[in-house]
């Protein structure tokens, strides 16, 4: 790995509140930030050295809390470094969607793009048009199988928290029964390995614990809640339910309260946007796997301006991970693992 460039007021934020909340007994994944400077050097392989004057973040999709928060951070920090800055995202979380929008942002000719591909193999050509046209890629949250034309990749250690989601189930539930996790059909890298994290840990580390093959909902809440509510019919002792994200974070209440199974059925979701927030305020949600999604914007666009100048960068950045629930979610040092906008 390259020498680490140095990170600004992001990174050290979540340094602070990776070590706070361990303090309070919770579970937190984050990788250590370095305090190193950037290196006066030729930059990390595959990217150009062009002084950057503007930095675009393109989106999984649209009016989604969690891209809103990347986007303030991102747009907080070129704001800061005085670089001008852009965010546009597709009306649906498809790959289809996704390449014109990205195709409309390269004909700008931005020097950089932060970018969370809405699919890790169908967005590789269109991504390596843009890094043949001389833009830097970083990629934040999702990722690609073939990283070769990245810059940098910033995201979530998401096997790690598919594990966390599955120790803090089996905790609620008493280490025994059966659970089922809920995911958007595979080819999304975030999802797709939240489900590993969790099925492997549950075998590894809770045999009592029986897990159901996988749901997969089509991006939509209503059909989350349609597949819960399937499942309960053929398992009426199910014990447990892991929504990987934030459409099967919003439905699997939805299916569990329509089968009147709240009482015996345990939720963990993934992502802390409001309306997960609100429904683990509620009750409705036990407990909460949450990332950082403001620091992911911020280290792009300092990422973004390092490359500029000839630096080097991590290949790779892991940021951190919480367990948030009814009784921290007050914490002031849980408040960078709840998404805002800005």
């Amino acid at each position: 790995m390259s020498k680490p460039f140095a990170p600004f007021t992001g990174a050290t934020r979540t340094k602070k509140a990776v070590i706070a909340l361990s303090a309070l007994g919770l579970i937190v994944t984050a990788a250590g930030c370095s305090s190193s400077s950037p290196t006066a050097s030729s930059g990390s392989a595959g990217s150009s050295k062009v002084a950057v004057k503007s930095v675009a973040f393109v989106g999984g999709v649209k009016d989604s809390p969690f891209y809103s928060a990347i986007d303030c951070g991102a747009k907080t920090e070129a704001k800061k470094l005085g670089v001008k800055y852009t965010y546009s995202a597709p009306g649906t979380f498809d790959p289809a969607a996704q390449q014109p929008v990205l195709s409309s942002v390269v004909a700008q000719q931005p020097q950089a793009v932060l970018i969370a591909p809405t699919d890790k193999t169908a967005m590789f050509q269109p991504m390596h048009q843009a890094k043949a046209a001389g833009i830097n890629l970083i990629t934040v949250d999702t990722k690609l199988s073939d990283v070769s034309d990245l810059s940098s990749q910033i995201n979530s250690d998401n096997i790690a928290g598919g594990a966390l989601g599955a120790d803090n189930i089996a905790k609620l539930i008493g280490d025994k029964g059966k659970v089922v996790a809920l995911s958007e059909p595979p080819g999304s890298s975030t999802d797709d390995e939240r489900v590993k994290g969790f099925v492997d840990e549950m075998k590894a580390k809770h045999p009592g614990i029986t897990v159901l093959t996988t749901q997969y909902a089509d991006h939509s809440a209503q059909a989350t809640a349609s597949k819960v509510s399937s499942v309960l019919a053929a398992n009426p002792d199910l014990k447990g339910v892991f929504a990987v994200d934030n459409f099967t974070g919003d439905g699997a209440p939805v299916g569990v309260r329509n089968a009147n199974a709240r009482s015996k059925v345990k939720i963990v979701a993934f992502d802390a946007q409001p309306s997960q927030v609100q429904s683990l305020r509620a009750g409705d949600i036990d407990a909460i796997i949450s990332q950082d999604p403001y620091d992911m914007g911020v280290l792009g666009v300092q990422y973004a301006v390092a490359l500029g100048k000839g630096s080097t960068v991590d290949k790779a950045k892991i940021t951190g991970l919480a367990a948030i629930t009814k009784q921290n979610i007050d914490d002031p040092k849980v408040a960078p693992f709840v998404y805002k906008s800005c």
